[in-house]
């Protein structure tokens, strides 16, 4: 079973943010049944009475410093505690990062010769659509993909530099760190969305199904118990 854990704010969860369809692409990709909970609803100890098998964690619209997920000490506990293969996407993708001493920041000011190319975040630079991403290190996260992959992007900041456990995979033009990897767990960040590829993009249905098979690998290796 896989548990999908929503990142944004508490009333954006319960309201606008769409995670069924999400949820249901990542039991396609995974095999298995998915089910859905805030971050601040999954202390390790129910986390680890469940069947879960690997965890995946949400992007997030809005700014860390307007809630307290990246303070949350139950959630962080989780993360760093639980033993369980994990992946984050774009926000959860930094999260994760900062939970292993990595640090955070915007990408930049927009220039004023540059498209707004969202509303969102207007005065900064944002990767928005769909994006080439370089592959900087071979890992079985990849496996399948060329040298490159296009990736659906929604961001604006970023992980500016990775703690000392985590080895960085990938990059984009305008983002250094658009993946990562624990050195020894199998904990990945991405920036972009592989669970939310528009059509015709296969990559980040082939990611998801290589993350994974790298869970279903390292179950019972990895998980510990209560």
């Amino acid at each position: 079973m896989i548990l999908y854990l929503i990142t944004e704010e508490w009333c954006a969860y319960r309201g606008k943010f769409n995670w069924a369809e999400t949820r249901n692409r990542l039991e396609d990709a995974a095999g298995e049944p998915c089910i859905v909970l805030h971050y601040t609803q999954a202390p390790l100890e129910t986390v680890l009475s469940l069947p879960i098998t690997a965890l995946c964690h949400s992007g997030c619209g809005t700014d860390f410093s307007e809630y307290d997920v990246l303070r949350h000490a139950e959630y962080r506990r989780l993360v760093l505690e639980c033993g369980l293969p994990q992946i984050g996407f774009c926000g959860g993708h930094q999260i994760l990062a900062r939970f292993f001493g990595s640090t955070l920041g915007p990408m930049r000011r927009l220039r004023t010769d540059e498209p707004v190319l969202s509303g969102y975040r207007p005065k900064w630079f944002v990767e928005w659509g769909v994006y080439t991403v370089r592959i900087v290190r071979k890992d079985p996260l990849f496996a399948g993909c060329g040298p490159r992959i296009r990736a659906q992007e929604n961001h604006y900041w970023e992980v500016k530099k990775l703690g000392p456990e985590l080895i960085r995979l990938a990059e984009s033009r305008n983002c250094r760190i658009q993946a990562f990897r624990h050195r020894t767990k199998p904990i990945y960040g991405v920036q972009f969305h592989p669970e939310n590829s528009p059509p015709g993009f296969p990559d980040g249905a082939r990611i998801l199904r290589n993350f994974f098979s790298i869970a279903r690998k390292a179950r019972g290796s990895v998980r510990p118990s209560l």
